[in-house]
């Protein structure tokens, strides 16, 4: 039996293009859709409180010019960005406790240049074999207004490590060697080289987290 290849051909193209019509993923451009929307469950909590600034995710764990909200940020296989905070802060009296806050009426900016930004790393625990000194800045709300409450930041600290191994684990601590006051020994692993078989093992996205009891719900269930 003969196929007539020149029927056939035709045929197939045209097959194919109907079924990647029928499984074309709309875009805006095909737009406007009505809405899809879920009628709102009333027995859920419709609100959810701001936490304490006694809550233990909010005050400060740290004397001195310690840092604190110790953060990493991947920049490249080779390198690694270690950003932390640092400050005194003003005292404020809340329900017979006494808090520490950077809002009030008369509150200061910090001179961002009075804390070094260093980061002291190596590739075994205790053993430092390299220094970084980075950047620091402070952000500041102050209302032209009386009355109204201001807000600033404690001095914000950023270092880029470069020249990092990949697929290495390095150990680290931040702050200022000169008062001296160094955090405590933390570890990262840089990321391997580029690959098609390389892909991190989980990524966590969230977005506008809050400062709420459901937000430490959200960090709680978080798992690595």
């Amino acid at each position: 039996m003969k196929i007539c290849t020149t029927f056939f051909m035709p045929l197939a193209m045209v097959l194919v293009m109907m079924a990647v019509a029928e499984s074309h993923i709309p875009t805006t451009l095909d737009g406007p859709f009505d809405p899809v929307t879920h009628r709102f469950d009333p027995s859920l909590r419709q609100d959810s409180e701001d936490l304490p600034v006694t809550h233990p995710r909010l005050r400060k764990n740290v004397t001195s010019n310690f840092a604190e909200q110790i953060a990493l940020a991947i920049s490249s296989p080779t390198s690694m960005w270690v950003s932390w905070v640092t400050g005194a802060l003003s005292t404020l009296r809340i329900s017979k406790k006494f808090c520490f806050l950077r809002i009030g009426l008369n509150v200061t900016p910090i001179d961002s240049a009075s804390v070094e930004s260093e980061v002291w790393y190596g590739k075994e625990s205790g053993k430092y074999i390299s220094v970084r000194k980075g950047d620091s800045v402070v952000y500041s709300l102050l209302y032209p207004f009386e009355g109204l409450w201001n807000y600033t930041s404690g001095i914000i600290h950023h270092v880029k490590l470069k020249g990092l191994e990949p697929s290495t684990r390095y150990y680290y601590k931040c702050g200022d060697s000169s008062t001296p006051a160094m955090s405590r020994e933390f570890i990262f692993e840089t990321f391997p080289k580029p690959s098609p078989n390389n892909y991190p093992a989980r990524i966590a996205v969230i977005g506008d987290l809050g400062l709420t009891s459901n937000s430490t719900s959200t960090i709680d269930h978080l798992k690595f």
